[in-house]
């Protein structure tokens, strides 16, 4: 084999290394990208679930199965625009004291919904 037969063996070698741990990263990648997808899904249906134990789907008249981002999307615009007005009139930080007062207050509410 001619030393430029040998070079060239060697760079294909490296090349196919090389896609290889490209591939693997890629596919390490796409594993973390569907991780955070599922996790972001989880803690947005959680979200909607607390909704759902506020009187607020009811005052929007919004029912399960309305498409909020299509023929349904003035009733998101109504929930929306209530969340915005509620929250304006919370500071931009809670301190723990607040906090925990809202947490007492929720655990009261979640308290009620299971009996």
């Amino acid at each position: 084999m001619s030393k430029l037969s040998r070079q060239f063996s060697d760079i294909e070698i490296e090349l196919n290394r090389l896609r290889s741990e490209k591939a693997a990263l890629q596919f390490a990648e796409k594993k973390q990208n569907n991780r955070n997808r599922k996790t972001r899904t989880r803690t947005l249906i959680q979200m909607g679930g607390l909704l759902k134990l506020t009187p607020l789907p009811s005052l929007c008249e919004i029912e399960l199965g309305d498409d909020l981002q299509g023929e349904h999307q003035s009733k998101a615009a109504v929930l929306l625009g209530i969340l915005a007005k509620c929250t304006e009139s919370l500071p931009d930080t809670l301190s723990s004291a607040e906090i925990r007062e809202f947490e007492t207050y929720g655990n009261l509410l979640l308290a009620k919904k299971k009996s």
